[in-house]
């Protein structure tokens, strides 16, 4: 079961953690979108992450997971999502590619929305969606916590482990940190930090 991803994409992440989490075995090769294989392009609009076993290939981090759900059905990871987990990547995209005149704007909708998950955390069983257990909202959600925070101490001196308050959240990265599916798969801040140094680059 070879999947093809980017190293830093928190949607291929998502797909990594939810092969670990099943216990898959899985051979892994990275994309580098510098120089992106021209099969990709052609098979897939260029977009990762990609699972292959034999002639089956599938694209699109959602309609692998279902499919992992389904072939590996233990152990179950499946979840209902609650709206604030959905609402982050959003408010962390736009304020981190905001323009110098709606900066503060961008921040506080980002903001929001982390006030939204801390909510919805602190209501879970904790510290995880899933409990102890990572589930498949916490596969879809702790790769774009990691890259909101990384990249916004980073780039715009925001820093979570700063502000008061947030003990769901930050309960909620340090399960991460110490579960051995995240080690496995955690590709490190600097990979972050270089991925949005482009896209912000790009953006201006």
């Amino acid at each position: 079961m070879p999947p093809t991803c980017n190293p830093c994409c928190p949607f291929c992440h998502r797909v990594l953690l939810t092969l670990e989490t099943k216990g898959a075995h899985y051979d892994l090769s990275y994309v580098d979108f510098a120089d992106k294989p021209q099969w990709i392009v052609d098979n897939f609009g260029g977009k990762v992450p990609i699972i292959q076993e034999g002639d089956f290939k599938l694209v699109d981090s959602d309609k692998i997971v279902e499919w992992l759900e389904e072939k590996i059905p233990s152990p179950p990871m499946k979840a209902d999502s609650p709206d604030a987990a959905g609402k982050l990547f959003p408010a962390f995209r736009g304020y981190i590619l905001s323009k110098p005149e709606e900066e503060e704007e961008k921040k506080a909708a980002f903001v929001a929305a982390l006030d939204a998950l801390e909510s919805a955390l602190a209501a879970a069983p904790g510290p995880l969606f899933g409990g102890t257990q990572l589930n498949a909202v916490d596969a879809a959600l702790a790769p774009k916590l990691y890259h909101a925070l990384t990249a916004t101490k980073h780039f715009k001196g925001f820093d979570l482990y700063a502000q008061p308050g947030y003990e769901a959240v930050k309960k909620y990265r340090l399960a991460l940190s110490e579960h051995p599916a995240w080690k496995k798969t955690d590709y490190g801040q600097e990979a972050i930090i270089k991925g949005w140094t482009k896209a912000i680059a790009a953006n201006k």
